[in-house]
C-alpha cells in the first residue's frame, strides 16, 4: 500500500502542488502552468517519450478515450488558451490528476494500491462548489490514463480551504484570539481577488470579483500593440514590483526597431501602465468598501497586494 499526502492551489499564475509519502517527512513541491487543453491521441507517444525525464513540463492525462495537455505542454507545445472567466473548478479535475501523476512518477511508486490524502484551496466565492468538486475528483481518480500507464487512486482524505485561510491561521498564530473583533481577509492574484470576513471567530461572507492582474494587463494591452500575453503578463509584473526608476522590464518587451520608435513606444507602454494600474485602483478600491466596511482588521497577500500595498494600507487606516 502505498500513500500520498498532498495540498494544491489551483492558482491561475501556476498551479503549487506540495506533497509527500509520510506526513512526518519534509514535503516536496513543484509548479505547474495553469493551462489545459484537449489534444490528439496520436501525439501522445511523443509525450511518453519525454514524461520520464521532464513529468512537470510533459504532463498527460486521459480520461473516457480522450487526452489532455497540463501545464507547459498545453501551453508551449499545444498553444493552448486560459479562460479567466471559468471558475477554477472546471479544469481543477484535470489539473489535479496530472499532479498526482507527476507526483507518482517523482516519488517512483509503481503502479498499485494508492491511497491519496488531499487539501485544496478555492477561491471563497467558488468555496460552496467544494462538493462537487470532491464528487468529481473522487470518480475520475478510481482509473486515468497517465504517459506512465493506468492509475487507479483511492481519495481516502478531503478538505477543501479559502483562498487566504493560510494567512489568516498565520495571523492568529501571532496576534491572538479574534473573539472580539472582525479581520477581512484578502487574497490578490492574477484571475481574482477575494475575500471573507471572521466576525467574533466566526468565518462568513465569502466573496470573489473579477479583479485580477490580468484584467490590468488587458488594459495596458488594449493600448499598445503588438505584444505578447505571458511577455507583457512578465513585464509589467516585473516593473510594478521592481525598483520605482527601473524601466528595464519594460525596455526588453520594447519591438520597433528605430532609437525614436522605440523611445515613442516606452513612452506609450509607461503611459499605459501608469493609466491602467490607477484605474484598477479605483475599481480595487470601490469593491472593499462595499464588501469589507468597518472591518477592524485586514490581512491580505498575493501579487496584487504588492503592488498596491502602499495604497491599500493607507485606505483602510
Amino acid at each position: 500500500m502505498e500513500y500520498i499526502y498532498a495540498v494544491i492551489d489551483y492558482g491561475s499564475s501556476s498551479l503549487k502542488f506540495a506533497y509527500s509519502q509520510e506526513l512526518n517527512e519534509n514535503p516536496q513541491y513543484f509548479m505547474m502552468e495553469p493551462e489545459v487543453i484537449e489534444i490528439p491521441a496520436t501525439a501522445l507517444d511523443e509525450c511518453r517519450k519525454k514524461f520520464n525525464t521532464d513529468p512537470v513540463g510533459h504532463a498527460v492525462v486521459g480520461i473516457e478515450g480522450r487526452y489532455y495537455a497540463v501545464g507547459e505542454l498545453a501551453r508551449t507545445r499545444f498553444h493552448s488558451t486560459m479562460d479567466y472567466d471559468a471558475p477554477k473548478t472546471n479544469n481543477a479535475i484535470l489539473r489535479t490528476l496530472a499532479a498526482v501523476a507527476v507526483a507518482v512518477r517523482l516519488c517512483r511508486i509503481k503502479a498499485g494500491k494508492i491511497r491519496l490524502f488531499l487539501c485544496c484551496v478555492l477561491p471563497p466565492g467558488e468555496l460552496l462548489d467544494r462538493d462537487i468538486l470532491e464528487d468529481d475528483l473522487r470518480q475520475a481518480l478510481k482509473s486515468f490514463e497517465t504517459p506512465i500507464g493506468e492509475l487507479g487512486i483511492f481519495l481516502k482524505y478531503f478538505n477543501c480551504h479559502p483562498e487566504g485561510g493560510g494567512l489568516l491561521l498565520f495571523y492568529l498564530q501571532n496576534c491572538g484570539d479574534l473573539s472580539n473583533r472582525s479581520v477581512g481577509v484578502i487574497m490578490m492574484g492574477h484571475r481574482n481577488s477575494s475575500c471573507f470576513k471572521v466576525k467574533n471567530g466566526t468565518y462568513g461572507m465569502f466573496r470573489s470579483s473579477n479583479l485580477g492582474f490580468i484584467r490590468m494587463v488587458n488594459k495596458i494591452r488594449a493600448r499598445t500593440s503588438g505584444y505578447k500575453d505571458d511577455d507583457i503578463t512578465v513585464a509589467v509584473a516585473s516593473y510594478l514590483l521592481g525598483k520605482e526608476q527601473d524601466k528595464a522590464p519594460l525596455v526588453k518587451l520594447l519591438l520597433r526597431n528605430t532609437e525614436t520608435g522605440r523611445e515613442k513606444e516606452l513612452e506609450r507602454l509607461i503611459d499605459a501602465v501608469s493609466s491602467a494600474k490607477m484605474e484598477f485602483w479605483h475599481s480595487l478600491s470601490q469593491w472593499f468598501g462595499i464588501e469589507l466596511p468597518n472591518i477592524d482588521e485586514i490581512v491580505f497577500g498575493g501579487g496584487v497586494g504588492r503592488i498596491f500595498f502602499e495604497k491599500i494600507v493607507n485606505y483602510f487606516k
